[in-house]
């Protein structure tokens, strides 16, 4: 039921005053509407990765590497983590079983390594607008696990 049905309900309640009705009307009308505005506005990386397919290349010397015919096969990414997750759909699909995602927090500091401040502070849809940001990697991210994975953590 929207609000203007509910305050015709109201009107035609029995058992109240005008003066009573009119003040529930003015109540259900002054009540602010909390929830999430998902932004639709595509990323620079986004508009980039329509033209641009992302290829990730191997720096030997950070490899990880186990002498176990047995251990699994670990890899770390560094870089943006939107492009990291778009390269490994094209080979990974289901196939990967923990995510490890460090995202910016937003914190403000001015020596934290990775830009950070995606979101200005002052911003009234500033939860909204990070939880967009972060809603297209965990959409990636949940289409690269296996079914025997689904592990996935947001690294802090």
């Amino acid at each position: 039921m929207n609000k203007y049905e509910l305050a015709k309900k109201i009107t035609q309640l029995d058992g109240l005053t005008n003066e009573e009705k009119a003040s529930l009307v003015e109540l259900l009308r002054s009540q602010k509407k909390y929830g999430l505005v998902w932004e639709d506005k595509p990323e620079e990386i986004e508009t980039r990765l329509v033209d641009e397919l992302p290829v990730l290349t191997e720096v030997p010397e950070r490899a990880i590497v186990s002498e176990s015919p047995d251990a699994p096969n670990h890899i770390l990414i560094e870089g943006d983590n939107l492009e990291a997750l778009t390269a490994l759909a094209y080979t990974h699909e289901g196939k990967i079983d923990v995510i490890y995602i460090d995202p910016p927090y937003n914190t403000g500091n001015k020596d934290f390594v990775y830009n950070d401040s995606f979101v200005d502070r002052e911003d009234g849809y500033r939860h909204s607008k990070w939880l967009s940001f972060m809603n297209k990697r965990l959409q990636i991210a949940k289409s690269l696990l296996s079914s025997g994975g689904g592990n996935f953590h947001l690294y802090r």
